[in-house]
């Protein structure tokens, strides 16, 4: 089997590794860096589901590897989806709310326009008298999205910006949901330089959350432009420096509304999901101060040994964590599909997620250099295997 001969052949690649066979290679930290900010534009309008975000984002990365002289291969699919493209106003007695800092609309909420007194519903949640309307007080905003819409509105209410004396509820949500979203995947190609026929794939979801009304943008740095600028700057790598095997870059749309970009992709695959010989899902590469943490690693333990001994060898990250299988991110279909594959994300002290907090600004980008290094590392070791 594929890993019983990493097992075999491990020290020698280990030795051949710490002798500086990959130290010439290096992941750009300022292009990743400059790629999260442009991502992370207001003109791309958090990638998301209204103001053609999520269309204009995958427009950007074609040309992106079209500019490295990849060619850029696009695969169209539609979902349903609730959106927020319109007036999104909450006023809770004379105080007026600032949506995505003071409020969040529930992902599923339908239109609401009224003023009304609230009764209490249980002791979080609160109605108004014509029950079109829930409100609920919450430590933490955090947003998503929905595939469908309820037939009234839902608003999530940060606890600290909760008045004293509520008072009376004013609002306005427009809410529209959208039976067939067109979303695309993004794909690119290196070939090998010795098994062409066999693939490595790495893969990075390119949608976040997109707006809520007008004025909160969900800009999504960590969440995933950091992966996506990451897996250019590979790209770019590996097209100047091919390995043995093919590389393949996979970029997914909609991975946000449940993994949707990346299900289909698997349902109608553009490449051999047979010849996948190993596949590496990056998301949320901004942290790193306190490692990563690996999903599948329990379930592909020799590849997972690998990486730690990798890792302790050269000192990328303080640690590095094992976690079990997770439908979590984009990797999922292609492990249930038989697909050896892991997710890794880093950890670390900046807890912004789904929330407008989530911005280029903040963001440190610790260990990028050093998790490019241990990539292409992992990546050698995997390909001198056969």
């Amino acid at each position: 089997m594929f890993f019983n001969a990493l097992v075999r052949i491990r020290a020698a690649l280990l030795l051949l590794l710490a002798a500086g066979s990959t130290a010439t290679a290096q992941v750009d930290s300022a292009y990743v860096q400059r790629t999260i900010g442009q991502l992370c534009a207001p003109a791309l309008h958090g990638r998301g589901y209204v103001q053609n975000g999520m269309g204009k984002a995958a427009d950007y990365l074609a040309a992106s590897l079209q500019a490295m002289g990849l060619a850029a291969q696009q695969q169209s699919f539609s979902m349903p989806v609730n959106t927020f493209p319109g007036v999104v106003q909450l006023r809770l007695g004379d105080r007026e709310l600032v949506p995505g800092r003071d409020f969040l609309v529930a992902p599923a909420s339908g239109s609401y326009r009224g003023s009304s007194s609230l009764k209490v519903y249980d002791s979080t949640t609160y109605v108004t008298e014509d029950r079109g309307l829930l409100l609920e007080r919450v430590q933490k905003l955090t947003w998503s999205v929905a595939p469908v819409q309820q037939p009234y509105a839902a608003v999530q209410v940060l606890a600290s910006a909760w008045p004293n004396e509520a008072g009376p509820v004013q609002a306005h949500i427009q809410a529209v949901h959208v039976p067939s979203f067109e979303a695309r995947n993004v794909l690119a190609m290196v070939p090998g330089t010795r098994q062409p026929d066999s693939l490595i794939v790495f893969t990075a979801h390119y949608d976040h959350l997109g707006r809520m009304g007008q004025q909160a943008l969900f800009a999504g740095a960590n969440d995933n432009a950091s992966g996506v600028a990451l897996l250019l700057a590979l790209a770019d790598h590996y097209r100047r420096q091919p390995a043995p095997y093919s590389i393949a870059f996979l970029f997914f749309g909609a991975e946000e509304a449940g993994l949707v970009g990346s299900e289909y992709f698997v349902k109608h695959p553009l490449i051999d999901l047979q010849k996948i010989r190993f596949l590496l899902n990056l998301d949320l590469m901004g942290n790193g101060e306190e490692g990563m943490t690996v999903v599948n690693a329990t379930a592909f333990p020799e590849a997972f040994s690998l990486l730690q001994q990798l890792n302790g060898k050269a000192g990328y990250l303080p640690t590095i964590n094992a976690r079990g299988k997770a439908r979590n991110s984009d990797h999922y279909w292609f492990t249930e599909r038989g697909v050896p594959s892991f997710f890794w994300y880093t950890l670390g002290a900046r807890k912004a997620y789904h929330d407008v907090d989530d911005v280029p600004e903040t963001l440190p980008l610790y260990k990028v250099r050093e998790i490019g290094q241990l990539i292409f590392d992992f990546v050698a070791a995997l390909t001198a295997a056969h």
